[in-house]
């Protein structure tokens, strides 16, 4: 049946990321809510199985459609697709793989998790869908296995027809349908120059990212997924910055044991040696449902609310499982552990004492275990900032995560349409707060990383460096740039941008300053990142061409 398919797609895949997301769909189709509902629309509607599980998937999507995040709003197309599945098996037929020719495009209203990760980019150009976003599980593993893709296009299929020509532009985010072939001359001269340029600073992966005048910069890596491991360290990363462990909380109904939490971070730990590894604690919020933690209601205002370190303090036996793994792992290597969206002293004396307390209880059990490990908190919103002097004497490290901190500062929604024309990373505010911050930890002899999108943009390189920063953690494809970027400068002129740009009124004097003194000195930099739809630490596919297949 319909469990059987997902099994035995699941048995073809390696990564554990990518298993995890069909095991999700397996867990559906065994909810008891989806179950009763079903089971009581055929009782009192007297219909079919196939058209009742049609109904019930179809009331589930139409609540999940009204919720304002993203990232849970796009599990409606989980549930399309394991009912699906579901009904097409009730009707005696069988679906498993999807078999495109190799150099097609694949085009589809969506694709499901089970479906995209059939896909190998050597057989496969490219794929774009009507449906999805950047955070669906489809563009996670398109991402993953590097096949170039575009999601989210209204109206796609009534636009393209089978055999059609189209370019798959994965790094703007535009599908051009039926080419001209000025388009596709114009496509082949783009690739051609990416490539040179990759190539030409390729040559610098294992040299280190120091200046002309010899000051050393750290440039590691943001990691979430296991393929991301192998692209960071060929391109040279000095270990993590930021491991994100929410994807360890996605797609379950159980939270992870001590030990999945041991194995994850010693594997981490033994892959990356002799480099330190920095794991952040869960961070999940109210509006980015987790079942295995049982967060309850939607609030009002989830990005205020219950999420981080709050939900990590109320959440307190999963917050010590995750804690004691980590405490095991860190006899393994230098595992740091970075507490995210501290406001003051008070949560990082929580976060601490909670950090005691696991210690303790393998102490009491008798497990191995390390007695010290660093400890750092994230700066992400302005209280932590304002306080750095306060939060450097109880801390080993502090890592600014810019995302939230201009959010927070700026009090805007980066993800509202209205308003995201404020999201400024050169605002006065943005560039003073960081700036407090490095002369906090620089009074303390605290190191001061930057973990946020900021860091990966050439474009602030040299304010970064001259603000004080003397490590960036970043995703990998953006290592490459920012190296040979601070390779091929001097740490005066890159201090001598940054107080030029703090003496600004605006973020738009700020920026003219910037944009006119990086475009000079590295035009083929930022033509190379220009236009680029980032996702947070994620590296985006190239672009390519290929024939449609429509699904």
């Amino acid at each position: 049946g319909t469990q059987d398919q997902l099994e035995a797609i699941k048995g073809r895949l390696t990564h554990g990321e990518h298993r995890q997301i069909l095991k999700a769909q397996q867990m559906m189709l065994r909810d008891p809510d989806l179950i009763q509902r079903t089971e009581g629309i055929i009782r009192d509607q007297l219909i079919g199985a196939e058209w009742a599980v049609s109904k019930t998937v179809d009331e589930i999507r139409e609540k999940l459609a009204k919720v304002s995040d993203e990232y849970f709003r796009e599990r409606q197309f989980d549930i399309a697709f394991m009912g699906e599945r579901l009904i097409t098996t009730l009707g005696g037929e069988e679906k498993d793989t999807i078999t495109p020719p190799d150099g097609a495009v694949v085009v589809a209203h969506d694709l499901s998790p089970a479906d995209t990760a059939q896909f190998s980019r050597f057989k496969v150009a490219g794929i774009v869908t009507e449906e999805g976003g950047q955070t669906s599980h489809t563009a996670i593993i398109a991402r993953a296995l590097q096949i170039p893709a575009v999601v989210g296009v209204n109206d796609l299929l009534n636009a393209v027809d089978t055999g059609d020509l189209v370019i798959v532009d994965g790094v703007h985010g535009i599908a051009h349908v039926r080419p001209t072939q000025a388009q596709i001359d114009a496509l082949e001269v783009e690739v051609e120059r990416y490539n040179a340029f990759e190539q030409a600073i390729s040559k610098e992966h294992a040299l280190p990212a120091q200046s002309d005048d010899g000051e050393n910069i750290r440039l590691r890596a943001n990691l979430a997924l296991d393929e991301e491991n192998e692209v960071a360290r060929r391109f040279g990363a000095e270990g993590v910055g930021l491991y994100r462990t929410e994807f360890m909380f996605m797609n379950r109904d159980t939270a992870p044991s001590d030990e999945e939490h041991y194995r994850t971070a010693k594997a981490l730990l033994q892959r990356w040696a002799p480099h330190p590894v920095r794991v952040r604690t869960f961070d999940l919020g109210s509006d980015k449902q987790c079942p295995a933690l049982a967060m309850g209601e939607l609030e009002a205002n989830p990005a205020m609310g219950l999420r981080s370190m709050r939900l990590a303090l109320r959440r307190r036996e999963q917050f010590l499982a995750q804690l004691r793994g980590l405490l095991r792992a860190a006899l393994h290597g230098p595992l740091q552990i970075m507490l995210p969206l501290i406001s003051g002293i008070e949560e990082l004396a929580a976060g601490r004492a909670a950090l005691d307390e696991a210690r303790e209880q393998l102490r009491e059990l008798g497990l191995p275990h390390a007695d010290e490990v660093s400890v750092g908190v994230m700066i992400e919103v302005p209280s932590a900032a304002i306080v750095a002097d306060l939060m450097a004497r109880h801390v080993d490290f502090m890592s600014i995560g810019t995302n939230d901190l201009i959010q927070y500062t700026l009090a805007i929604d980066r993800d509202n349409d209205e308003v995201n024309y404020l999201y400024e990373p050169l605002h006065p505010a943005i560039l003073r707060l960081i700036k407090t911050v490095c002369d906090a930890g620089a009074r303390h002899e605290v190191p001061v990383s930057l973990c946020g999108e900021m860091a990966a943009d050439p474009r602030y390189t040299w304010v970064l460096v001259g603000l004080g920063l003397r490590e960036l953690s970043m995703q990998a494809s953006a290592i490459p740039v920012v190296k040979n970027i601070i390779r091929a400068s001097t740490l005066d002129e890159m201090e001598a941008l940054a107080n030029a740009v703090l003496a600004c009124e605006t973020a738009a004097e700020a920026r003219r300053l910037v944009m006119q003194e990086m475009g000079m000195r590295f035009p083929e930099h930022l033509q190379h990142a220009a236009g680029v739809e980032i996702g947070e630490d994620e590296e985006e596919p190239i672009s390519s061409v290929g024939r449609v297949v429509s699904e």
